[in-house]
């Protein structure tokens, strides 16, 4: 694969024509990271998009009391932290390879200028940044209402979305744990009593769904009704 095409894959570029995507092959940067290493750190200066062309990474945000939250993993190809190459705050969170990866580095006035001149890119990042806003507001709701039962299996029905019914943990239970906030025996207790709802089963590192259906009625019922 060229880096023409390995640009053109990603969906904040699909619309870009062969000179701009020629142009931003140019002036940007290519790294291959095995797993486990740390590719940005949160607070640092994002003077540059990271692009993942191949692999996942991973997203994590350490508190000052030695909690982890684990915001999310993000197969390639996509580009990752917009929001910190546009408002110029520092990386949102440390990014760090789950798999090998391959990352291209695309300077931030290159990302504006893309912004600036292609209105399905600028339509894209709008749309981006508008669902992000929507997945924080109700991830906050969920922490400060719903039980851990509910947040796994919400967080379970989503990713099921993009990985099909045998979902593979984050870091096994610890890492479901980072993911919504909770402790690693009170998501072990959820999902004991998931399965005992026959809504699941448990396997090392990974929870296959049995009934989706049932799963994701349960993922809604424990949440508030704000109607």
């Amino acid at each position: 694969m060229t880096d023409l095409d390995a640009l053109a894959v990603v969906p904040l570029f699909a619309s870009l024509d062969q000179e701009r995507l020629r142009a931003l092959a140019t002036r940007s940067t290519t790294r291959v990271l095995d797993a486990d290493c740390v590719v940005a750190v949160r607070g640092q200066p994002a003077t540059r998009l990271i692009v993942v062309e191949s692999g996942t990474l991973a997203a994590t945000h350490d508190t000052a009391g030695g909690r982890r939250l684990r915001l999310g993993e993000f197969p390639g190809p996509c580009t990752v932290d917009k929001a910190a190459v546009l408002d110029g705050g520092g990386h949102t969170a440390t990014w760090t390879a789950v798999t090998r990866v391959h990352l291209r580095f695309v300077p931030a006035g290159e990302l504006l200028a893309v912004i600036d001149d292609v209105p399905a890119a600028r339509r894209h990042v709008l749309a981006y940044l508008a669902r992000n806003l929507r997945d924080q507001q109700d991830e906050l709701v969920r922490a400060a209402f719903a039980d851990v039962v509910t947040r796994v299996a919400v967080w379970l029905v989503r990713t099921a979305k993009r990985s099909g019914t045998t979902v593979v943990l984050p870091g096994a239970q610890h890492g479901l744990a980072e993911a919504i906030g909770a402790t690693r025996v009170s998501v072990n207790r959820a999902l004991k009593t998931l399965a005992g709802e026959g809504l699941v089963s448990v396997e090392p590192g990974a929870v296959v769904i049995r009934s989706p259906e049932r799963l994701a009625r349960r993922a809604s019922r424990g949440q508030p009704d704000w109607s």
